[in-house]
């Protein structure tokens, strides 16, 4: 159901986009089973964090735990995954918790290790919503507060995770495309605060490689905190978690299709294709950084203004110009003249 915001239309890196769970991402197929796996939810109670535990208790895991901080919610939801159970062996876990409390974070993950034993998957779904409103005349203090907010969770849940994880740990990170996405009228507190989040998912994704890392755009999702307009959560974090090795530090859609994505595998996994990064002209590179040298950030001004006199409204677009540039060699110290047509 739509409400007053308008949002982007998204741009799909697949041909097929799915606003529906299809087939090739059910549960229930044996290459998506969560046979043996221990699976945390972070805000699993309601909404988005709720189908997740669903299509994970559908794929036969040997526990779920959903991770709140109202109880009372937690045992609700914790029915409705109790239901959907694939194999009667699953034992359905709630512990309540607030998530920007580190040591309520420890205890709960140690409480499930001593019920079940190391954790294997770990899904951050929780989040803090702020007020909406432009940054014009938003309130510092309340954009302060959501990003520490959000930040904290994502924090907590990832380094609490690290010492009691299992040999293969899997995270799974409820993104959002208004990260990097053009601005939405109305979301700049939340879409500040997880574009925080996103870029610390990156720096915990590069400092533990053995941990295989996905965020994921779960689509626009009709639930209570948020009144978007409807797609079907999916359950693709499923596949995220077994098949999808090659998406390992990557942004994704749920409503990408995840055959199509499989089938390019090799390329998303050689390359920067899906990774969030934004990078200038490679002039000098130090690891996978890109500066400019000083020199370098004085040609870049120089010949901005010279192309901005010479194109003002008015002038001839078709005059040369020389620009006299000192060698970057410093070991020549020559002076070289570089010419170019208008």
């Amino acid at each position: 159901m739509a409400n007053a915001i308008e949002y982007a239309t998204p741009i799909s890196f697949t041909k097929t986009w799915h606003t529906e769970p299809y087939p090739f991402i059910s549960p229930s197929r044996p290459e998506l089973s969560a046979e043996g796996k221990n699976v945390v939810v972070l805000g699993g109670s309601a909404g988005i964090g709720n189908a997740i535990s669903v299509a994970f208790a559908q794929a036969g895991p040997k526990s779920i735990t959903i991770v709140g901080r109202r109880l009372e919610k937690l045992q609700e939801a914790a029915e409705k995954v109790t239901a959907a159970v694939s194999d009667s062996a699953t034992q359905v876990l709630v512990e309540s918790a607030n998530l920007q409390d580190r040591a309520q974070v420890d205890r709960a993950y140690q409480s499930v290790v001593d019920k079940v034993g190391k954790i294997d998957i770990l899904v951050i779904n929780a989040v803090l919503l702020p007020a909406p409103g432009g940054l014009t005349n938003y309130k510092p203090e309340e954009l302060v507060r959501t990003i520490e907010g959000n930040l904290l969770i994502v924090m907590n849940a990832f380094q609490a995770f690290l010492p009691i994880a299992g040999p293969e740990p899997v995270v799974l990170h409820t993104s959002t495309c208004l990260a990097n996405i053009a601005p939405t009228p109305g979301l700049a507190g939340y879409s500040i605060s997880k574009a925080t989040c996103l870029k610390a998912i990156d720096y915990f994704a590069m400092e533990n490689p053995h941990v295989h890392v996905v965020s994921i755009q779960p689509g626009w999702v009709a639930t209570a905190s948020n009144g978007y307009q409807e797609e079907a959560p999916d359950k693709g974090k499923n596949y995220l978690a077994s098949l999808a090795k090659f998406l390992k530090g990557k942004f994704v859609w749920a409503n990408w299709d995840a055959q199509e994505l499989l089938e390019r595998a090799s390329e998303i996994q050689s390359t920067k294709l899906l990774n969030w990064v934004v990078e200038g002209i490679p002039i000098l590179g130090v690891g996978q950084a890109t500066f400019l040298l000083p020199q370098q950030v004085l040609i870049v001004l120089r010949i901005s203004t010279i192309y901005a006199g010479r194109y003002a409204p008015g002038k001839s677009s078709g005059a040369s110009f020389s620009v006299e540039l000192n060698d970057l060699n410093p070991s020549t110290k020559r002076a070289k003249s570089y010419t170019s047509e208008g």
